[in-house]
């Protein structure tokens, strides 16, 4: 904003107050002005904001609540290999285990959250937003950890391919690794869990700013 000295020097008291009354005046409209536009654009930047992270959020949930369907049968082969190697080691018949399954684990984005972040998006949030999606991307960051975690161990298990062939002293190191990918398991699940809950409050501040 400039601002223009009158264009003649005033002659009295009234043509002063009068120069000094029309630069007030533009002042004001001026800034009032300015403040409509920058309103305009941080409402802008808001609705982009809440549309990024609602958009981030519901893919994510369902990766994961996709995720949670598979961990009951994960569940079940561990515990099956876990019993068969146990009666094997206690040279008792029993049903080989079936073929190593296929575990998946999440790889959640928060690109929306490292946007938000960057620009100062957040600012324009509500508190409650602000809070909600701080607690959904935090307990997203402990389950990327864990999952990451988790996916080494499976690495090891699934370096054991002919289980019948191994040698006792083999089998108890694969049923020791295959005793901490359980632990794992039951870990995520308890953990997705949580994500989803907040993932789920997060939407709900979300939806009640928009």
């Amino acid at each position: 904003m400039d601002i223009h000295p009158p264009e003649r020097p005033a002659h009295s008291i009234r043509e002063f107050l009068l120069q000094i009354f029309t630069i007030t005046c533009g002042i004001v409209i001026a800034l009032g002005l300015e403040g409509l536009v920058a309103d305009r654009r941080d409402a802008r930047l808001a609705a982009e904001t809440r549309a990024d992270f609602s958009a981030e959020l519901s893919e994510n949930l369902g990766k994961v609540e996709l995720l949670r369907g598979f961990t009951p049968a994960d569940e079940k082969w561990i515990n099956a290999v876990l019993a068969w190697g146990t009666a094997r080691l206690k040279h008792t018949d029993a049903k080989p285990p079936s073929d190593l399954q296929g575990r998946r684990f999440a790889v959640l984005n928060n690109a929306a959250w490292e946007t938000a972040i960057a620009t100062q998006a957040t600012r324009l949030l509500s508190f409650a937003e602000a809070r909600a999606l701080a607690r959904a991307y935090n307990s997203q960051a402990a389950l990327n950890a864990m999952s990451a975690q988790a996916r080494e161990q499976w690495l090891t298990v699934s370096g054991y391919e002919d289980v019948e062939n191994l040698t006792d002293a083999e089998l108890r190191d694969a049923l020791r690794a295959l005793h901490v990918s359980l632990s794992f398991t039951l870990s995520l699940d308890a953990l997705e869990s949580r994500v989803i809950s907040d993932y789920k409050s997060a939407q709900v501040e979300i939806g009640k700013a928009r």
